[in-house]
């Protein structure tokens, strides 16, 4: 391999040491303000997705989080039973079990979006004019990569 074909590998990997480096030293630098922290890292990304997709069959986010059925049924329970998730039968298929965000569970969401963003600003507030335009392209470049991974049907 040339040194041209192993150059946007390495340029990769240098933007994953940076960011990692970014974490690690905003990590140390604040304590992280949860806004609800009895929820598992696994009903978060039930929320999570829930979020992106919308109301969702059970049996579609199973596969999804990598985890069998039974054990998604006891996630969602208790996310139901802290009114962020809310469960109903299909009524075209009442084989199926829908589950959906509760406006509190959307809150919820939204108070972590808003905690990220805010902390986003305070760091961006240190640059000068020059440098925002850079992290603005280079935003704008991720943006654009992130549309392209997307599937044909929800472009």
């Amino acid at each position: 391999m040339t040194t041209k074909q192993n150059s946007p590998n390495l340029e990769i990997e240098r933007v994953v040491a940076g960011y990692a480096d970014l974490v690690t030293t905003l990590s140390a630098v604040r304590t992280p303000e949860l806004p609800d922290s009895h929820l598992s890292m696994s009903q978060m990304k039930v929320l999570m997705l829930l979020a992106v997709g919308g109301e969702r069959r059970m049996s579609d986010l199973a596969p999804q989080l990598g985890i069998g059925l039974s054990t998604l049924s006891s996630l969602v329970e208790r996310l139901v039973e802290a009114d962020l998730a809310q469960r109903r039968e299909d009524a075209r298929d009442r084989r199926n079990v829908l589950v959906s965000l509760t406006p509190d569970g959307r809150a919820l969401l939204d108070r972590f979006q808003e905690l990220g963003a805010e902390h986003l600003r305070e760091l961006l507030a240190l640059l000068s004019a020059d440098e925002l335009k850079t992290v603005n392209k280079a935003v704008g470049h991720l943006v654009a990569a992130a549309h392209r991974l997307l599937p044909e049907d929800s472009k």
